[in-house]
């Protein structure tokens, strides 16, 4: 951001301060300043008027003219081509020194083709200007009263300096001249002065030429004034104001515009009225605009054949317009961000998209005000009186701190009262409780970028000084574990993985993201689109993933492609659910090489379901596994062996799946558990053990081989048969003339709290067992 000081004594005077201090107090604000250039011009160059104008008769290209310059009238013999007689024009007197594009000059009488010439009239780059025009600089009343013989630089504008400033990319309220100034005004604490501009100059109402209406929803504030232009020029303050601040100028239209927008930092447009005229409207008016959004969602400017979008197309201008329609606009930064995104294509501005998508100034009035002034001041214009607006309510949402909290992240003891004084010369509104235990600050509409008390903190501090903060040492304190559950969380975590470690697994780490391209490929749902990655680092990790093991797999498979025979992941790591929530998993992936070839085992040794359950068990604990009623990952899925993968259920609770992979995918076991639910603490109820021995019975069974076990044991066990402790599978035969039946053999555990069972106690137990297992299974004895 460029500013000069002619530009921010608009809004702070700052006779009396030095630029060395202007320049230490933005740099310790955070505004800081990457370079200061000073530009005045050099004594004895004054202000001069052409009296008289005459050619030069021995050159084509050369003029004789007379020029006032206070007290007496200098021949001066001047090649400019924009020379003409009754012009204010700056002239180096005789003894000046002129630092110019070709070297230091020093005027002196001398001859030029036979005719003397005592002084110069000078370009602005001969001043060491930027360049403005072709010829000499002429200069109007936009600097201030010219009086002829006055020195040049006397006058503000050419007694100047230019600061360009760096910002960051969420100090948008700083892309203009008053907010900087309104930034230093705090600062130096002084006072901060907005004229009252005059933004009419005709009783005429703009209803009786334009109307506005709104079709629908629409995000942006608009304010609209109509102005009939009879004569215009850029005056020489705007045109030398736009150069210095790297502005280029454009047609005079444009240029007020520019400079309008550069100093207040409202979003400013103008359009041709002839876009919106039409016929047959009510009470004669003579043109429409019509705001909606278009197809894509995006706000609109209509008119009767072309459209543009607020605050992102450009709006060319062209000399020759007389009437034009004044435009100014407030869209939230993000909606412009998201559009810009989403739709590339779009045609647009580049410097209205800069300082919209970094937060313009809302303050649409002052912006279409200080505009209106300046036509008013340096054109012949009529203003119409009036204007028509569409503001959509965007409240700045207050914040809840206490002054307390503030002076904690400061480091230092900061009284309320300095605080609050800080905070509301800042713009913020200040309502504190009764008792000041805290208080609500509300941030200025133009302050996009404050949301938290920690923002809040960073503005006291700003203006508090960082060098007044008293240097003290680091100190660490330990907080007590015992009621961390974090750091419990934690330790559960990695107890898990150092179990699965001991097992001879290995502990894997992937990203985050995942391939949707892949996801789909294996029938997994990923999240929805609609909340997908907007800017993904490669189109490999586009997505969020919502399961560890597809990166697993794939990770088993590149090993296996180095030669790698046994390998077994163990991973804990964060997924997204198809909502986007967040959620920790558990996960564990094989291939099937349990064992390299060595003895006892010439040929290796592989997994099978039973055993990488049992390795799982060891690991999180004893689990019961049950039918997997619904398929994980989408009914579409296929990355699961259809006929041997189960539930996870422990202490009652589902954790996951555990289950061998389709061989058209993989060959391998993973299992997926849900950490939260694996690692929450459960109501544990104590029992007594039994001091007397445990008696164990066989039986093995004849039962239908479609019947679980778990059927089984929840039915024996829901009988309260006495004294029957625990029941547990112990083999599994069958046969082809077995039918639709298996050989089931079944251990029972008998006990009891109070005595050592006798032989019949226990049989008539194993009676009872028997006529359960034949009245709900139509078991038998085999």
């Amino acid at each position: 951001m460029i500013v000069t000081k002619h530009l921010l004594e608009q809004f702070v005077s700052l006779s009396g301060v030095e630029s060395e201090q202007i320049i230490s107090e933005l740099s310790k604000i955070g505004l800081e300043v990457e370079s200061f250039t000073p530009i005045r011009v050099p004594d004895l160059v004054v202000v001069g008027y052409v009296v008289e104008k005459s050619p030069h008769p021995d050159a084509d290209k050369l003029s004789i003219c007379k020029v006032d310059v206070g007290g007496k009238t200098l021949q001066i013999v001047c090649g400019a081509s924009n020379v003409q007689s009754d012009q204010y024009v700056a002239v180096a007197l005789e003894g000046a020194r002129l630092d110019t594009p070709k070297g230091e000059l020093l005027i002196k009488p001398t001859t030029l083709r036979g005719v003397e010439s005592c002084g110069m009239l000078c370009s602005s780059t001969e001043l060491g200007f930027p360049k403005i025009n072709e010829g000499i600089m002429l200069l109007d009343s936009s600097i201030g009263h010219l009086e002829v013989g006055t020195p040049l630089n006397s006058y503000p504008l050419f007694d100047n300096f230019i600061l360009e400033v760096g910002l960051t990319p969420n100090r948008g309220d700083c892309l203009s001249v008053l907010g900087v100034a309104r930034d230093l005004s705090v600062a130096l604490n002084l006072t901060l002065s907005l004229k009252n501009y005059k933004d009419e100059n005709v009783p005429l109402g703009i209803g009786r030429v334009l109307q506005v209406v709104n079709e629908g929803k629409f995000d942006s504030s608009m304010l609209y004034k109509v102005i009939k232009i009879a004569s215009i020029q850029t005056p020489l303050e705007l045109k030398l104001s736009l150069a210095l601040c790297g502005l280029q100028s454009h047609s005079p239209i444009q240029d007020f515009l520019s400079y309008a927008m550069h100093n207040i930092g409202v979003i400013l447009r103008g359009y041709a009225f002839s876009h919106f005229e039409k016929s047959n409207l009510a009470n004669n008016v003579e043109g429409q605009i019509l705001l909606r959004q278009n197809e894509q969602g995006l706000d609109c400017v209509c008119g009767k054949d072309c459209s543009w979008i607020v605050s992102i197309s450009p709006t060319p201008i062209e000399p020759s317009h007389e009437m034009l329609v004044l435009e100014a606009s407030y869209i939230a930064p993000q909606i412009v961000a998201e559009a810009l995104y989403q739709y590339p294509q779009i045609q647009k501005d580049t410097t209205l998209t800069y300082k919209t998508t970094r937060g313009s100034n809302p303050d649409l009035l002052l912006g279409m005000q200080y505009l209106c002034n300046l036509f008013i001041s340096y054109t012949r214009s009529e203003v119409y009186s009036g204007n028509h607006k569409l503001t959509q309510k965007e409240e700045s949402q207050s914040i809840k701190t206490t002054f307390d909290c503030i002076a904690k992240i400061l480091g230092t003891e900061i009284c309320k009262e300095e605080i609050a004084i800080i905070l509301k010369k800042l713009g913020f509104k200040i309502e504190a409780s009764f008792d000041e235990s805290f208080f609500m600050a509300t941030p200025p509409p133009y302050r996009h970028d404050i949301h938290t008390y920690q923002d809040i903190a960073e503005e006291v501090l700003r203006i508090y000084r960082i060098d007044r903060l008293v240097a003290k040492p680091l100190e660490i304190v330990e907080q007590s574990r015992k009621d961390n559950d974090k750091y419990f969380a934690f330790k559960a975590q990695r107890a898990l993985i150092q179990r699965a470690v001991a097992k001879g697994f290995y502990e894997s780490i992937h990203y985050v993201f995942d391939d949707r391209a892949r996801l789909q490929k294996l029938g997994i749902e990923g999240i929805d689109e609609s909340l997908d990655v907007l800017n993904p680092i490669t189109n490999e990790l586009n997505t969020l993933r919502v399961s560890l093991l597809p990166a697993m797999i794939e990770s088993i498979q590149r090993n296996e492609n180095f030669g790698i025979k046994k390998i077994a992941f163990a991973e804990i790591g964060v997924c997204y659910t198809k909502e986007r929530k967040e959620v920790k998993k558990l996960a564990f992936a094989t291939n099937l090489c349990k064992s390299d070839e060595k003895f006892p085992f010439p040929k290796g040794e592989e997994w099978d379901f039973y055993s990488f359950a049992s390795s799982i068990m060891d690991i999180i604990g004893s689990f019961e596994v049950r039918e997997l009623e619904s398929i994980p990952f989408g009914t579409s899925s296929s990355l699961l062996h259809p006929y041997q993968r189960a539930l996870v259920i422990k202490e009652g609770r589902e954790l996951g799946f555990i289950a061998k992979l389709n061989p058209t995918i993989a060959k391998g076991f993973v299992c997926e558990l849900d950490l939260q639910s694996l690692i929450s603490p459960v109501k544990i109820s104590h029992s007594s053990g039994s001091k007397f021995q445990a008696s164990l019975r066989d039986l093995t069974l004849m039962i239908d081989k479609e019947i679980a076990f778990s059927d089984i044991k929840e039915a024996l066990l829901g009988e309260n048969i006495e004294f029957l402790d625990n029941l547990y599978p112990l083999d599994l035969y069958t046969q082809e003339d077995f039918g639709s039946e298996v050989a089931l053999s079944i251990r029972f555990v008998w006990q009891s709290m109070e005595k050592t069972l006798q032989e019949d106690e226990i049989a008539q137990g194993m009676q009872k067992v028997l006529e359960v297992l034949q009245e709900k299974f139509g078991a038998r004895l085999r």
